[in-house]
């Protein structure tokens, strides 16, 4: 293929992967359209909780900066790790401190940054069906947008819809899936009328036998509690005197009267199959898979979406760095990509499975385990792994925000 001077890059998803990296190209003037299947930004829980490794390179482009500025944003934000409700023990990855960002708000803001330059789009309401390709290469998607079917052509396609991606199906890529033994129920109750009962860490309670607990504060006075264990967790979220019963007695003391009196059949609440999986590669001719696309994560430790937006910065720095060049955007760049941020997360799924093997022990097994583990961790200087990322990952060609038209 031979290389444009601006090629046209079509990238699928708008979530924090597809976005940061539609402004990294952007402010850089490669053209972007980037699909979008939902009618909006404001769609299904997603994880709030960014660490060290990806809030400083939304600090240096001043975007979380105008996040706070806005209240979409709560820093300085400790993760905390308990066997029970009070028996504290070490964070495998040390202690850490983050922010909370209101993932619609970043999205929305991204997008209003990237709506300075003509030379971008996105398209709400259209859903990537599948790839058309010529001589083996992905030259186009075939959409659908109310419902009508259409076709969208680039010189680069990234998928970042997340996981289930069915482009990556349509490509051929194999995939390699890890299985976990307990799904997740998620429940948001608005504590706009009591914001002083809204915790001010993120807490994970564990049980033994598998029960985990997740009490996430965000903004806009939410609090998410994520309530995971073996079993039918989809009927468990339709039964709601069954939900009560298991899940009020995790349920700190100082939070639990608020709780139990906005647990009702209004409540919020969404069921997630826990999936730890990853494509043999995260490319094909003409299409570079991205975030949960390439590797879904599980919600242990909240790392599913730092790994995509430090995802996002490796893609944009070889991607730029081959369109300088005059280079083609062809499998020598994704590979680039691939082996550049491939370890990290073997890694971070390999530690993610383990660590769910673990939760299934009885509790004071648990204590014991995640006790040795922290210390284990420490000793061999290894604590900050998971909030600072395995490779070091840079923002090679980042434009900050006061510095666009």
């Amino acid at each position: 293929m031979s290389q444009k001077t601006n090629p046209q890059v079509v990238i699928v998803g708008a979530g924090p992967a597809g976005m940061l990296l539609a402004y990294q190209l952007v402010t850089n003037g490669v053209p972007v359209r980037v699909l979008e299947r939902h009618p909006d930004f404001e769609r299904e829980f997603r994880g709030e909780l960014l660490q060290p490794s990806a809030l400083a390179p939304l600090e240096k482009l001043g975007i979380l900066p105008l996040l706070v500025e806005r209240k979409l944003a709560l820093p300085n934000v400790e993760r905390r790790l308990f066997v029970g409700r009070t028996r504290r023990v070490m964070v495998p990855g040390g202690k850490e401190r983050g922010s909370l960002v209101s993932q619609a708000g970043l999205l929305q803001l991204l997008h209003e940054l990237c709506g300075r330059h003509p030379h971008y789009q996105l398209d709400f309401g259209t859903t990537a069906l599948q790839t058309i390709r010529e001589d083996g290469r992905v030259v186009a998607l075939k959409t659908r947008r109310e419902g009508i079917e259409g076709r969208v052509e680039g010189d680069l396609f990234v998928d970042c819809s997340g996981r289930n991606s069915g482009l990556r199906r349509d490509v051929g890529l194999q995939v390699q899936t890890t299985q976990v033994p307990a799904d997740v129920v998620w429940l948001r109750f608005d504590l706009s009328d009591t914001p002083e009962a809204l915790p001010e860490s993120v807490d994970v309670h564990m049980f033994g036998k598998g029960v985990v607990v997740v009490f996430v504060p965000t903004t806009r006075s939410r609090l998410q509690v994520a309530y995971s264990a073996p079993g039918d967790l989809g009927g468990l979220r339709k039964d709601l005197p069954e939900l009560r019963r298991r899940l009020l007695p995790t349920v700190p003391e100082k939070l639990r009267p608020h709780i139990e009196a906005k647990l009702d059949e209004r409540t919020e609440s969404q069921f997630l199959r826990v999936v730890v999986d990853r494509v043999e590669r995260w490319h094909a001719p003409g299409i570079l898979f991205l975030g949960d696309a390439a590797h879904t994560m599980s919600p242990s430790g909240g790392l599913g979406l730092n790994l995509a937006i430090r995802d996002s910065l490796v893609a944009a720095n070889h991607l730029l760095d081959a369109i300088h060049a005059g280079q083609p955007l062809d499998e020598r760049v994704f590979q680039k990509i691939e082996d550049e941020r491939r370890p990290e997360t073997d890694m971070i799924q390999g530690m993610q499975t383990r660590v769910h093997r673990m939760v299934m022990a009885p509790m004071f097994v648990e204590h014991i385990m995640f006790t040795l583990l922290g210390l284990v961790l420490r000793l061999m200087k290894k604590a900050d792994q998971s909030s600072q990322g395995v490779t070091q990952v840079e923002m090679r060609y980042g434009v900050p925000v006061s510095q666009l038209p």
